[in-house]
């Protein structure tokens, strides 16, 4: 019962991490950036990634391994509506990546990366959808909790 609390706390705790990352990415994202800015978005970045992964694990491990099991899970429209959001939010941010991850040369010659204002535009863009597919799922989650979606 103790491993099944660590568990369920240790997703929220990875949902939350992921959440504030992509908040930090998106107030620190402009065309004029400084060189630590830009520091900070990729280390923010590979933060989100890691407790992207984190919510993956141990929310499969409350599915399969601690909660109602997967076939309660599977069978209730809002879960899947919840990794739908999920995988949305995970695939646009792909595009944010890729851009961060250009910036690896200038940032290791200690020059600010070149940012247009149309690239910081729609990453700001991508970085919000993201977001509201993150308040999606914790939506889903409230309503599977009232026992919605079965």
């Amino acid at each position: 019962m103790l491993l099944a609390s660590l568990v369920s706390f240790a997703h929220f705790l990875a949902f939350f991490a992921l959440t504030a990352a992509v908040v930090v990415k998106l107030t620190l994202i402009s065309e004029a950036m400084p060189i630590e800015a830009a520091r900070r978005v990729r280390r923010a970045d590979r933060a989100a990634g890691m407790a992207a992964v984190a919510v993956l694990v141990f929310g499969f491990l409350r599915v399969f391994y601690f909660e109602k099991g997967s076939d309660y899970y599977f069978d209730n429209s809002f879960f899947l509506l919840k990794l739908g959001l999920f995988f949305a939010a995970a695939l646009a941010s792909i595009y944010p990546t890729l851009q961060f991850a250009g910036w690896r040369h200038a940032l290791a010659e200690n020059r600010a990366p070149e940012v247009s204002a149309d690239t910081a535009l729609r990453i700001k863009r991508v970085l919000h959808w993201e977001l509201i597919a993150l308040a999606g799922v914790m939506l889903c989650a409230s309503l599977m909790a009232k026992g919605y979606g079965i």
